[in-house]
Parts: C-alpha cells; structure tokens; sequence
C-alpha cells in the first residue's frame, strides 16, 4: 500500500510569502551587519551624494569668501635674507599702511631666483615678464647685476616723479643714477639697500652686487610703494 505523501493545506510550502521590503530587512538585522549591508548596496549613491554635497560646500564658500586685494606687491630677486624676515615684514608693512586684513594683503615673494638651475631661471624670468604685463608687481628689489638690465629696459619709474620732498630729500646720497634708452637724461630709478635696518642686520649680499629698490613704471600702487620705501629707510 503506498504511502501518502499529500501535505495539508497549513504545510509551509502552501503559506503565502511576503517580500520583506528594504526597511523590514534593515530593522531585523543587527548593527553590524546593518552598516555592512547599506555600504555594499549604497555606497555609489552615497560616495555620488558625499561628492554632490563637497562640491556645491565648495562653490559656495568659492563665491561668498571675501575676495583679498593685494595693495603692495613688492618681488625680490636672488634674495639674501632668511625667509620667515620677510614674513614678519609683511606683517609690519600690513600695520603700517593700516590694510583691512580681512581683504587685503601685502605680498612680499621672495620666490624668484635667477641663480639656480636654467630651466628653472627661464621660468622665472618668464612669470616675472607675466606679472609685469599684467601690471602685478609694484616695487622690485634686486641686486645690481639684474637691477641695472630693468632700468636699460625702461622697467622702472623716475623716482623724482614718485617720492615727496622729504623723502627724495633725506635719500640723495643712496641713489642710482643712470640713464635709459626712453629717457637720455640721467635720474634716480633706485635706491641702494644697505642702510636699511633689514640688509644691514639680516642680508648676507656682497659689496660686488649691492641691492637695490625701485618703483615699477606701471605700478597700480606707487602710494603703497612709496610708504613701503619710507618704512624701510626710517626703520630704526
């Protein structure tokens, strides 16, 4: 006699299955397996929504930070004092010229070296020749050797047509008198820096190539510039 092998209607086999939805899974598992899963099912969403969110973060804070204007951009060549002096210098000038610190700077690069490898002086002397068309620097300091190559080359402003009395008065003795190709009348475009407070105490430059100061010719600061000379030559 063979055996009966039919189930009765309550068999599991016979129970209507629901498909859990995504919230019931979430909620009967336990925790680590809980972050486990969302990670492998949803870290492209989440890594597209982390990358939304620091991208729109970033375009606002792009558009609504305050925009700095440099007042004095002052580039010096082949420098021979300790970096972090500069640094403190900028802080001084800031102060002296009595900037809005929250939008404006003053930026004194010491970056630009023509004594090293040639590659990296063509570059230089290449965004230094970018800064000027773009009317970016204000005042250059330089050794004699580069300093007398951008007054031939009309780089340089008069000084007599820039500094007040006083000032152009009390520093006669320090000039750099030549001529140019524009100008055959002989004039100051510089100033020799060995006076000064910060090349006295801090410069390791050499009486063969003295450095000097001067205004760039289309300066979009020569007010700045000028306070930048005095503090620099009435430093005590």
């Amino acid at each position: 006699m063979s055996k009966k092998t039919r189930l009765g209607e309550d068999a599991a086999i016979y129970q209507k299955h629901e498909k859990q939805s995504e919230k019931e899974k979430l909620r009967d598992m336990p925790w680590k397996k809980k972050m486990s899963y969302l990670w492998e099912y949803y870290r492209l969403h989440a890594l597209l929504f982390i990358a939304a969110a620091a991208f729109i973060s970033y375009s606002i804070y792009t558009f609504t930070k305050p925009k700095i204007a440099t007042r004095l951009h002052a580039v010096i060549i082949n420098n021979t004092v300790e970096p972090q002096i500069w640094d403190d210098y900028s802080e001084k000038i800031t102060d002296y010229l009595e900037l809005d610190t929250l939008a404006e700077d003053v930026r004194l690069n010491y970056s630009f070296y023509y004594n090293g490898a040639a590659d990296y002086e063509a570059n230089m002397r290449q965004a230094f020749g970018v800064y000027l068309a773009a009317s970016e620097i204000d005042v250059v300091i330089a050794p004699m050797s580069e300093f007398s190559l951008y007054v031939k080359n009309g780089f340089f402003t008069p000084l007599s047509d820039q500094l007040p009395t006083d000032l152009y008065s009390s520093l006669t003795d320090k000039f750099y008198l030549t001529d140019t190709e524009d100008n055959p009348k002989v004039a100051a475009y510089g100033i020799y820096m060995k006076d000064t407070k910060i090349y006295r105490d801090h410069s390791i430059s050499t009486e063969d190539d003295p450095v000097l100061i001067g205004i760039i010719a289309n300066s979009t600061n020569k007010e700045n510039s000028v306070d930048f000379i005095r503090y620099l030559f009435n430093e005590k």
